[in-house]
């Protein structure tokens, strides 16, 4: 049975509809059978691809000998990903067909055909990206709300039918402006103040009808309200963050936003830590103050100093990875050692209790399930770089043979058939050894050397990193159980 696979690109333009490329394929198919496995509207940088995934099952399972595509960048365009597929072919005896790129797969000739095609179309997928990335900036440069879901106070809209902008929710804007006033001048106002004195004047939430401390945080850190000035330029320069806009062009008559990577899950980082952030004018009129905006941001960061210098040190390691197991929000030390969930204590939104649970042995479990892993990991951290050592050593051997025998027929004056033939045997040799290596996952481990591990654990501020990088969260159960997610 032969498989015809097609895929058209969420970029249309640069894809061939999905029609065309079976036609293509079935040019060169004559009586055999065959079947049509076609994904529409995905990339090519991965291979999470649903018709995809169906023929390489088929694949396994013997139903396909042979794969016909319209081009080799229809199955991918990642020269890795690429080769493993290709190597998954060959070990179930299942060969590779282009429609439109004439190479024999079993000649060395043919296999650096293909490899240099593949290199090309990876090289396409990432001008496609860095096209897609630079139209990105070319629009917010211009002003245009850069997309996604609109903040409080404000919903999408667009300017002529076609400019993306963001119009003002008066009901919701009047929220954020009580909550900026009262957090700028009530200092023994908290984020959880703010929230109740919304509520208590009848405003509410988008998620939900309460306000929590998180979405108190995001309003008032998000300068999409702010009135964009001189005040502010300066603001967002002292805090190193990239600006996009002149500083002429900083006069009082539009919005400030920020675009760029997260820096981490947690949504406030976006705006704490500014220096991999990019700022810019939007197209429409903050209503904040600057100096207001500005003062809350200090007030923000001295009390989350304060936050800091007050958390009970022996949760530290724990802080952001222990969950509630039935609302999966953080659960924190709230009457030293007595724990409580978030959504229990904050929101009254969950009837979890963790009266029985006593921390300190909880602390000792997960360190020494951490250790256990840790420990895992070395061992296989060792045997991965022995094969990748044994691997590279066998194809240096492989290529000084190749050289040698290079050199010797050069100095006869003529290429021998037995020569050629060796050297022709050697090239596939060293193009085998040459993809296990680029298909070759090294693993490693930077936080602290393995042979000290539970000595590195004693130190707080290094457990808490090592425990960053290995778990994704802790789920506790109400009885004292628990499981860890691991990232690894």
């Amino acid at each position: 049975m032969i498989a015809i696979y097609a895929r058209q690109s969420i970029d249309k333009k640069e894809s061939e509809s999905i029609e065309t490329q079976v036609n293509d394929c079935l040019k060169l198919i004559r009586d055999e059978q065959y079947i049509i496995y076609k994904d529409k509207g995905f990339s090519g940088k991965n291979t999470q691809r649903p018709d995809l995934q169906r023929m390489l099952d088929d694949i396994k399972c013997h139903k396909i000998n042979a794969v016909y595509v319209y081009r080799l960048d229809r199955i991918s365009r990642n020269i890795v990903d690429f080769y493993q597929l290709y190597q998954f072919m060959e070990d179930n005896n299942c060969s590779f067909v282009s429609a439109n790129e004439k190479f024999d797969t079993s000649t060395s000739a043919g296999k650096l055909l293909m490899n240099i095609l593949a290199s090309f179309a990876q090289m396409e997928r990432e001008s496609i990206q860095m096209r897609v990335k630079d139209n990105y900036y070319h629009r917010i440069q211009d002003g245009r709300w850069a997309g996604g879901p609109a903040p409080y106070g404000f919903k999408n809209g667009k300017i002529n039918d076609k400019i993306p902008t963001l119009y003002k929710i008066d009901d919701e804007m009047s929220a954020v402006k009580l909550a900026f006033n009262h957090y700028e001048d009530d200092f023994s106002m908290s984020l959880g103040k703010v929230a109740r004195l919304l509520e208590n004047k009848g405003y509410q939430s988008r998620k939900r009808k309460t306000f929590d401390n998180v979405t108190i945080a995001r309003i008032l850190q998000n300068p999409v309200y702010a009135i964009a000035d001189e005040t502010l330029y300066k603001y967002f320069k002292m805090r190193k963050a990239k600006i996009l806009n002149p500083i002429e062009e900083w006069n009082g008559t539009r919005a400030a936003a920020i675009v760029g990577k997260r820096v981490s899950n947690k949504n406030t980082r976006k705006y704490t830590d500014l220096s991999e952030q990019t700022v810019y004018l939007t197209n429409f009129r903050g209503v904040i103050p600057s100096r207001q905006y500005v003062k809350v941001q200090e007030r923000l960061a001295q009390n989350q100093q304060i936050k800091r210098a007050n958390a009970p040190t022996r949760m530290k390691e724990l802080a952001g990875l222990l969950k509630c197991a039935k609302c999966e929000y953080a659960i924190k030390i709230y009457n030293d050692p007595k724990l409580d969930c978030y959504k229990n204590r904050g929101l009254h939104d969950c009837d979890a209790q963790f009266k029985s649970v006593d921390f300190d042995e909880l602390r000792k479990s997960i360190r020494t399930k951490v250790i256990e892993v840790l420990k895992t990991l070395a061992e296989r951290v060792e045997e991965n770089e022995r094969g990748y050592k044994k691997i590279e050593d066998e194809l240096n051997e492989l290529i000084e043979k190749r050289e040698n025998l290079i050199e010797q027929s050069l100095n006869n004056g003529k290429l021998e058939r037995a020569f050629s033939n060796y050297i022709e045997k050697l090239q596939d040799q060293i193009e085998q050894k040459e993809l296990q290596l680029s298909t070759y996952t090294p693993i490693k481990y930077e936080a602290f050397e393995m042979r000290h591990i539970e000595m590195e654990l004693g130190d707080i501020e290094k457990a808490k990193e090592v425990y960053r990088k290995l778990i994704k969260r802790i789920l506790l159960e109400e009885n004292g159980d628990y499981t860890i997610e691991w990232k690894i």
